[in-house]
């Protein structure tokens, strides 16, 4: 079964679970969203990431689910984020991934999320300087990270086709 794996990335966090998934399900091909916009038609299964900041589905990955939907719409489909809060990726999803698509998908799932600092630059920066203090401390939340468990059982289901 042909898949591809497009993704969107701002500093790598998505791109490595796109990597992920790519190494789990058997022939998979990956595109960069950032740098090209790939035809899905000719494929089986099509999975679909972006990254999430502000609040927001990269604006790459929200331009090809828009474009692509009629083709996504008759294909397995599946769509991941990776955002640093996970318990606030199901609003995005909700917001940003058409309802028709979120019903057709075999996997609408946040496979959890990194900040590096050292890769943020402007007002991002300052940002995540801001809510970093979140995780320091007696009280601290622990900081956000990939969630592996999640990336298997998304993989799994494109897998087993």
């Amino acid at each position: 079964m042909k898949t591809l794996i497009v993704y969107a990335s701002k500093t790598g966090s998505t791109e490595k679970c796109a990597r992920m998934l790519a190494d789990r399900i058997p022939g998979a091909e990956l595109a960069d969203l950032c740098a090209q916009t790939p035809d899905p038609a000719p494929y089986d299964q099509v999975i679909v990431g972006g990254s999430v900041r502000m609040g927001s589905l990269h604006a790459a990955a929200r331009k090809f689910l828009r474009e692509a939907q009629p083709v996504l719409l008759q294909k397995r489909f599946g769509v991941f984020v990776c955002a640093g809060f996970a318990d606030k990726a199901d609003a995005v999803l909700q917001k940003d991934v058409d309802a028709q698509l979120r019903a057709r998908a075999l996997v609408c799932e946040c496979l959890g999320g990194e900040i590096d600092l050292a890769k943020q630059r402007g007002l991002e920066r300052l940002i995540v300087k801001m809510v970093g203090r979140v995780f320091q401390g007696e009280n601290a939340a622990p900081p956000p990270r990939l969630l592996p468990e999640r990336i298997a059982a998304f993989a799994a289901k494109f897998a087993e086709a």
